[in-house]
């Protein structure tokens, strides 16, 4: 399916100093924008969409964004007596 140009209708969630995918957005190879969608296909042309980077450097990145954050939950939980 070609792009139907839909995705200029539809913008992302940018958050200065964060990365994309740090925010949730997802990626589309082909209409090369990025989306705040929760289904796995693109809206606009129906391909998948990434939802993690492509460089290693990059996943290793969020990898470490995404444990930092557990780790801050936690301690969270711990502090106002919260059980999972």
């Amino acid at each position: 399916m070609a792009c139907r140009n839909l995705c200029e209708r539809f913008d992302s969630r940018f958050t200065v100093g964060k990365a994309h995918y740090e925010n949730g957005n997802k990626y589309c190879r082909r209409c090369e924008v990025y989306f705040f969608h929760n289904g796995i296909f693109c809206p606009c042309c129906g391909m998948a969409l990434r939802s993690s980077p492509t460089s290693r450097k990059d996943k290793e990145r969020l990898r470490q964004l995404k444990i930092k954050v557990k780790e801050q939950d936690k301690i969270i939980r711990i502090i106002t007596g919260i059980k999972k």
